[in-house]
């Protein structure tokens, strides 16, 4: 049972400010990328832990981040979520599936086609270091 997360995208949204004086002033877009959701969980880890609970998904956690799924440029990476806070997948839109419990032998083997590259692998991210 894994989860997909479908990130954030931010489009055509107004300022605070704007939007209390009424004037129709958006924002550029912006869209989360799968570092940003990897740096999120990993917060929400520690934090969990801060309180005494073993969180059910750790950062040894193999997860799979996916960017432009269908394009020609499409990117694939498989690693721990520690590792997908800094790997390199390029432009928007970007997902990210969370694996649960034990994987089908064919999914091991699927995924074996996509580990992140060690240049990726380092401390930090294109949104800053990861914790």
């Amino acid at each position: 049972m894994h989860t997909l997360c479908l990130l954030d995208i931010k489009v055509k949204e107004q300022s605070l400010e704007n939007l209390i004086k009424g004037r129709k002033i958006y924002e550029p877009p912006r869209y989360m990328t799968v570092n940003q959701a990897a740096q999120q969980l990993l917060e929400v880890i520690r934090n969990q832990r801060a309180r005494g609970e073993e969180p059910a998904v750790t950062e040894e956690t193999l997860c799979v981040g996916l960017a432009r799924v269908g394009a020609e440029d499409q990117q694939i990476a498989a690693g721990t979520l520690q590792q997908m806070c800094s790997v390199a997948l390029g432009g928007p839109l970007h997902s990210l599936v969370i694996t649960g419990g034990s994987l089908h032998p064919l999914e091991v083997e699927m995924l074996s086609l996509f580990p992140v590259p060690e240049a990726s692998s380092g401390p930090q991210s294109a949104e800053g270091p990861c914790p």
